[in-house]
C-alpha cells in the first residue's frame, strides 16, 4: 500500500462508520427518537437533533466521498467525534445519571467505556487523516 492510499483507506474507513450511524438511526427513527427523549438535551432540541444527527453524518460521508471535499469531511468526521466523545465522556462520569445509549445497531450493546473506547478510536483515525491530508496537500503544493 502506497502512503498516499492510507488517506483514501480512512476516508473508506469513516464512511463506513458514519453509514451505519446514519442508517441505523434512520432504519429506526421513532426508537431513536424516543432514545433521544431520555437523553440530557433541552426537550425542545430534540426534534431538530433528530433530524440534525443523521443528516449531519451523511453530509460527512458526502463530504468524504471526493477529494475536493475531502478535507472538510475529515474535519466534519473529527468534530462528530469530539462532540460523541465529550458526551460519552461525561456520561461514564454519572453527570447526566443513568441514561441509555441513543446509538443504533449493534454499537448501542457497548457500554460507555466501550463507547468512549470506539469514539477516541475513530477520532484519532479522522485527526490522522486531516494529518496525512494536509501533508499531502503541502508536498503537492510544493
Amino acid at each position: 500500500m502506497k502512503r498516499s492510499d492510507i488517506p483514501d483507506l480512512i476516508s473508506c474507513l469513516l464512511i463506513l462508520m458514519f453509514t451505519y450511524a446514519a442508517a441505523s438511526k434512520l432504519i429506526a427513527f421513532s426508537s431513536f427518537k424516543i432514545q433521544m427523549l431520555v437523553q440530557p438535551v433541552p426537550k425542545w432540541s430534540v426534534n431538530f437533533l433528530v433530524y440534525a444527527v443523521p443528516i449531519v453524518e451523511v453530509l460527512t460521508i458526502l463530504l468524504l466521498l471526493f477529494k475536493s471535499t475531502k478535507t472538510l469531511g475529515l474535519y466534519f468526521s473529527a468534530l462528530l467525534m469530539l462532540a460523541f466523545s465529550i458526551y460519552v465522556g461525561l456520561a461514564m462520569t454519572g453527570m447526566f445519571g443513568n441514561i441509555p445509549c441513543s446509538c443504533g445497531g449493534i454499537i448501542r450493546h457497548l457500554h460507555w467505556p466501550g463507547h468512549f473506547i470506539f469514539n477516541l478510536i475513530f477520532l484519532s483515525i479522522s485527526i490522522y487523516g486531516i494529518y496525512l491530508n494536509q501533508r499531502e496537500r503541502r508536498f503537492i503544493g510544493k
